[in-house]
């Protein structure tokens, strides 16, 4: 995804300044500063790892 940057407000912590647009929870459009727009891909990019790997076990039949 290519975000754009631009001088807003974060949803998240609510700090002024550049931000990039996001897409959140039902698609809505979220707001975000660097600094939590990275943290906020970090966990996107985690669970999706997470699910895939949980995924993989039950098509295999390996469970731990």
């Amino acid at each position: 995804m290519a975000a754009k940057a631009s001088n807003g407000q974060c949803t998240a912590c609510e700090a002024k300044g550049p931000t990039f647009l996001y897409h959140g929870k039902n698609l809505k459009k979220i707001e975000l500063c660097v600094e939590c727009y990275d943290a906020y891909l970090a966990k996107e990019m985690t669970q999706y790892w997470k699910d895939h790997i949980q995924e993989e076990k039950r098509r295999t039949g390996k469970a731990s």
